[in-house]
């Protein structure tokens, strides 16, 4: 099955799958919260009726057996005991009529008169067919807590040195020791917790907090020698308010961008990712989760329409080594940003990442790109039912900057995406149909293989890199506890490069010097043969494409949560462009299994 933005690995969300008949949901009344409250308010006046006859029989039989005080004192007590009970009723009275609002408006927004788009929410602290309320009340916010515990486990057959989520760009070549062993690792980082908070301002307005949590940081005292200290991090920290009479949805803080594939329509919470249990999904998914601010809009019933700004970060390559052993300059400070940079050499001067200074907040081992305008990005997103089957369809586009400083001047440079996406219900209940697709200049940050943004050119201007990203999966409904999923995706970049003299320079000596991205004349030579002192191998990335397939099994599901069982098989390819030596492959075989206890669920 697909998975929904919280990725707790639930059926698709309502507008694509059945809805339970009489649930709220559904726009069913669901009465057992009147009927509850009123039991309460009806067991509440019998025991009024009882006390006042006693209050009756004591006030006349009282004078026979004690004095007047006595008699007094009784009846002041009976009576101040009467009036808490009328306080009791009046506060029963009001929950009663809160509840009764509560289900109309869930009525309201689910119902044939509502808009049922994102954003839309049920405010009645109880589920279809729970015994409980699956979420708390403080004041007048509903709390709902959600989430899960999971051991993972984690097989390649060729080292990478990761955990849970696998950095598809490090899949080795031969010559690199670790392309000769695996690994076997067990992990528990990735358990989460996630909270949410819901409060009506008024009719008209609501308001959302998102919060979604893991272990999966990594600062520098992190390590696998004895007490790992691994981070408590957030993944997403969000909020969102929802105009009803505008049909207005605004959203700032962190979550899943814009760029990537929703459910339906173009909230922050209805992204959704591949069923895969990999937290770096997989080749050709595009996401990112990065501070934003993002507005979405109504248009009718099944249109929906979004602009965001999000946070700016470019990812660089340095000119590789030609064949030659020519190198190119470098920008100033490239070499200390890229490890193992090939240009060893002279730099000319210029910054395109800048180190960050200690105390700015930032962990000052890792690069801040050069640039000061957000990422720019639109969506327009369909969600109609055609013939009973679901559907979603979007397209959306994003504009970006890459900024350098070079020769005492700045290089600016704008690359434009594309983007599409389509959910399809093929057979209700049982088969679900995803794709996504990214295409454009600079895109290769979103891309979970994770192909470089940019190079530069000989004159130290940014160079973008045209990359294409595409995942297409299906997800089989077996059973009501077993999905079954099979999903291919892949990035595939394309040549951006030039060769060029120069002159000498105060920087530069005399010659002919290779720039840009998978250039035929670097050095390929030393990519296929083991070993410290073989020729250089260069080896930019041309594509990484993957097949995978798993399984998703609910062995409890129930009132004391859900405990879940999944598996996944991947096999990943990654290629080189040509160059000297020709080009280079590497591979990777995973196996991933995961346990999983949702205690809210």
């Amino acid at each position: 099955m697909l998975q929904n933005c919280h990725e707790s690995l639930l059926p698709l969300p309502p507008k694509l799958r059945a809805k339970k008949p009489g649930s709220l949901a559904s726009g069913g009344l669901d009465m057992r919260i009147l009927n509850k409250t009123g039991a309460r308010n009806r067991g509440l006046r019998k025991l009024m009726a009882g006390v006042s006859t006693a209050a009756v029989f004591v006030a006349f039989a009282v004078p026979a057996l004690a004095s007047d005080a006595d008699t007094k004192a009784e009846i002041q007590a009976l009576k101040a005991q009467l009036r808490r009970l009328e306080q009791k009723m009046e506060v029963q009275a009001q929950s009663q009529k809160k509840t009764q609002q509560q289900v109309e408006r869930v009525a309201t927004s689910t119902g044939k008169t509502g808009t049922g788009k994102p954003g839309d929410h049920v405010a009645v602290g109880t589920d279809d067919g729970a015994p409980w309320p699956s979420r708390f009340y403080f004041k007048a916010v509903s709390i709902r807590p959600d989430g899960f515990f999971e051991f993972g486990g984690i097989y390649r057959d060729r080292y990478i040195g990761a955990d849970i989520a696998t950095p598809f760009q490090n899949i080795p070549y031969n010559n690199s020791s670790a392309s000769h062993g695996g690994e076997t690792r067990f992990t528990a980082r990735r358990s989460r917790f996630i909270l949410q908070t819901d409060a009506d301002f008024d009719e008209n307005t609501h308001v959302k907090e998102y919060l979604a949590t893991d272990f999966l940081g990594a600062g520098q005292t992190a390590n696998l020698n004895q007490s790992d200290s691994f981070n408590f991090r957030f993944r997403e920290l969000y909020g969102q308010v929802d105009r009803k009479d505008f049909g207005l949805h605004v959203m700032a803080g962190q979550a899943y961008s814009l760029i990537g594939l929703n459910s339906r329509g173009t909230t922050a919470d209805t992204f959704i990712t591949p069923p895969v249990i990999d937290d770096q999904y997989m080749p050709g998914f595009t996401w990112s989760r990065q501070p934003g601010i993002r507005i979405s809009k109504d248009v009718t019933k099944d249109i929906q329409v979004a602009v965001a700004a999000e946070n700016f970060q470019t990812t660089y390559i340095n000119p590789g080594a030609a064949f030659n052993g020519s190198v190119a300059p470098c920008i100033a400070g490239a070499a200390a940003v890229v490890p193992g940079s090939t240009c060893a050499g002279g730099t000319i001067p210029g910054i395109y990442n800048v180190g960050p200074v200690g105390g700015s907040l930032y962990n000052s081992l890792n690069p801040v790109t050069y640039g000061d305008v957000p990422d720019l990005m639109g969506k327009v997103a369909w969600d109609p039912t055609i013939m009973d089957h679901n559907v979603h369809l979007e397209v959306g586009g994003m504009l970006r900057t890459f900024t350098d400083r070079a020769y005492w001047g700045n290089h600016s440079v704008w690359g434009a995406n594309i983007e599409a996406g389509l959910i399809v219900q093929l057979i209700p209940k049982l088969l679900d149909f995803q794709f996504s697709g990214v295409s454009g200049n600079g895109n290769g940050r979103y891309g979970a293989a994770q192909i470089n943004d940019a190079t530069f050119n000989w004159t130290g201007g940014a160079q973008p890199v045209h990359e294409r990203q595409a995942m297409v999966g299906l997800t089989a409904h077996v059973t009501p506890r077993t999905d079954v999923y099979v999903f291919a995706g892949g990035e595939f970049a394309s040549q951006n490069y030039n060769n060029t003299y120069l002159p000498k320079t105060p920087f530069t000596a005399a010659g002919v010097y290779a720039y840009g991205y998978g250039n035929p004349a670097y050095n390929n030579i030393g990519c296929n043969f083991e070993g410290p002192t073989v020729a250089t191998c260069v080896g930019n990335i041309k594509d990484v494409r993957q097949i995978t397939t798993g399984v998703w099994h609910n062995f409890y599901d129930g009132p004391a949560g859900k405990l879940r069982v999944g598996a996944q098989y991947s096999y990943t390819v990654k290629d080189s462009f040509q160059g000297v030596g020709g080009a280079v492959k590497g591979t990777e075989n995973m196996f991933f299994t995961s346990l999983r206890y949702y205690p809210f669920n």
